[in-house]
């Protein structure tokens, strides 16, 4: 019996770290499956783009590379839709709507462990006695807080980097192929894959140059991340270079007049808080890292003079991208690019997405130095894990919120924490069931706008909206979509900007409030609305779903219909037509 007891424990004990740092990441993951859509996810540019799938999936058109999509912003060309080469767009086309969501989260942070642990404990910490620090960086990287509605972008860059060092180094040349082409089918183009290919190619320019070896396999890697992102983004590159049915929206994208541009000073401070804190969509919460666990390493662990340069080395690389990325906002460059389209409509700042990928592998070799030192290294190496992993799990609102939902128990206080309503709360099926029922008409018949509700909330329920937010649309149709609500603009300059300059949000932005959303606990009113239900009608809308209600409807010519509201929704809307 104490021999198969043994024989079982046997395994376990060899790859204990893998087991308790997949644990870590099963205990990040775990509220989200318990709690399905009772768990809390980020709205703004999260939960707030998922219909831009769920419409081309409604739409029959996923493979379509022409043609017209009726359900959002009146109808739009289906290539202005998320690529149907996509497994973002797959896992939608094949699951209902939550489970997509789901699944594509647990594939995101899974592939980010994965990745993580064969870049280190191939090309970092290729001490065989390292190997658990390997998986300890792993779950370090695997539980930020990605934007998983990207993808891969940034959690799949660890798995793409090993890929390339195994073509750099001409290894293991099947599974670097299918990786390379695996995350081309799961990112974007225009938010990472333009700038990894760009750091890619002079990564080889650079080598050649210093070493002048050809190196073939790792320039037909890099040729094949390329060309599988001509096939993988055939719909942007449509738009961009053979459709010539329409002017993009983001042709007028004005960054001077949105008040972007920086002085010297305020350009530093960018400068400052992207390097410390990052930024939001390449989140990475790296503040101990840069604060204690590299200066602890650089100190104690100097004589390991390898991977203290690595450190400084990568330290430089990060601060280089925050220089970069303030000096995009900078009067002298934006004064010189002042009429340029290009550097208007494209973000090319975004090289410093390539951050939480250079700050974890920065963590990783500090640990790996710090591990090294006598009597103290290990402890100190605890120390510095479960600091740095309590920070990542303390300052991720949606994990924090998941948790207090699952156990009751308020933990630490977030300042992260805004959007404290939960998946099934944000869509409200039922309480747009009731507005669906009580107009009792097929809803292709019909266009709705929403005010203080997100168009993505009635689009995510079935309604056809005139509404919503793309990245890419009709130029003409942001122009018609205005004239609805030209005078609340007028009265508002805040708004005005926003919606003339970015655009790529086509909302009804009532002058009075502050901020779009409007949940039914605020009890706002509207009382001064000025709506051009003219425009309106030209567009094909009849009725508008309000979160607010509109005390001076009569004056719009809008006629109220009935007051929905559900005990458990953070929404109350008030459904008017117009006459």
């Amino acid at each position: 019996m104490l021999n198969i007891v043994k024989n079982i424990l046997k395994p376990l004990l060899r790859h204990k770290a893998a087991i308790i740092f997949t644990s870590v990441l099963a205990a990040y993951l775990a509220p989200f499956i318990i709690l399905r859509q009772n768990a809390h996810f980020t709205i703004n540019d999260n939960l707030d783009w998922i219909t831009a799938w769920t419409v081309l999936i409604n739409s029959g058109k996923t493979f379509d590379l022409t043609g017209t999509v009726s359900q959002m912003l009146g109808e739009v060309p289906r290539s202005c839709l998320p690529s149907g080469f996509n497994v973002i767009t797959w896992l939608y086309l094949v699951l209902p709507p939550f489970r997509a969501y789901l699944v594509n989260m647990l594939i995101v942070h899974s592939t980010a462990f994965i990745g993580m642990y064969l870049l280190l404990r191939h090309y970092c910490l290729t001490d065989q006695r390292q190997t658990w620090l390997a998986w300890a960086g792993a779950a370090s990287f695997a539980t930020i807080p990605f934007y998983t509605v990207y993808g891969l972008s940034i959690a799949g860059q660890p798995l793409l980097f090993y890929a390339m060092f195994n073509a750099f180094h001409d290894k293991k040349m099947t599974i670097t192929v299918a990786i390379i082409i695996f995350f081309a089918l799961y990112s974007s183009l225009p938010l990472v894959g333009v700038f990894i290919l760009a750091a890619l190619g002079l990564a080889a320019l650079f080598d050649y140059w210093r070493n002048r070896k050809k190196r073939p396999k790792f320039w037909g890697a890099i040729a094949l991340l390329a060309a599988s992102y001509c096939i993988t983004e055939i719909w942007l590159i449509y738009n961009a270079f053979f459709s010539a049915g329409f002017v993009s929206s983001r042709e007028e994208i004005d960054r001077i007049l949105l008040g972007q541009v920086r002085d010297w000073p305020g350009v530093q401070s960018l400068i400052m808080e992207n390097f410390i804190n990052g930024q939001y969509h390449a989140v990475s919460l790296h503040k101990y890292i840069l604060f204690i666990a590299v200066p602890l390493a650089l100190a104690l662990g100097w004589r390991q003079k390898r991977e203290c340069k690595l450190i400084l080395l990568l330290l430089l690389l990060a601060l280089c991208l925050s220089v970069f990325y303030g000096f995009r906002y900078s009067e002298f460059f934006m004064s010189g690019v002042a009429g340029i389209s290009f550097f208007n409509t494209f973000q090319i700042q975004r090289f410093h997405w390539l951050h939480p990928l250079i700050w974890y592998t920065i963590f990783a070799l500090t640990l790996s130095v710090i591990a090294n030192i006598r009597y103290i290294g290990r402890l100190l190496v605890v120390l510095l894990l479960v600091l740095q992993l309590g920070f990542l799990f303390g300052n991720n609102s949606e994990y924090y919120l998941a948790l207090k939902e699952q156990t009751g128990v308020s933990v630490m206080e977030n300042a992260w924490l805004y959007e404290n309503i939960s998946y099934g709360e944000f869509f409200s099926d039922s309480l747009l069931e009731k507005v669906d029922n009580y107009i009792g008409r097929p809803k292709q018949e019909y266009r709705i706008v929403s005010i203080g509700l997100y168009p993505a909330i009635t689009q995510y329920n079935g309604f056809y909206t005139l509404d919503g937010r793309l990245n890419i649309y009709p130029l003409e149709y942001k122009h018609a979509f205005r004239q609805i609500m030209a005078k609340e603009l007028a009265k508002n300059p805040f708004w005005q900007r926003y919606f003339d300059y970015w655009g790529i949000t086509c909302y009804i932005f009532p002058a009075e409030l502050e901020y779009y959303q409007v949940r039914k606990s605020y009890q706002l009113k509207l009382n001064h609305m000025e709506l051009d239900i003219a425009a309106f009608k030209r567009l094909g809308g009849q009725y508008i779903l309000s979160a607010a209600e509109i005390t001076n409807y009569e004056e719009n010519n809008l006629e109220f219909l009935q007051r929905f509201t559900e005990a458990w929704s953070p929404w109350e809307i008030y459904l008017y037509r117009a006459r």
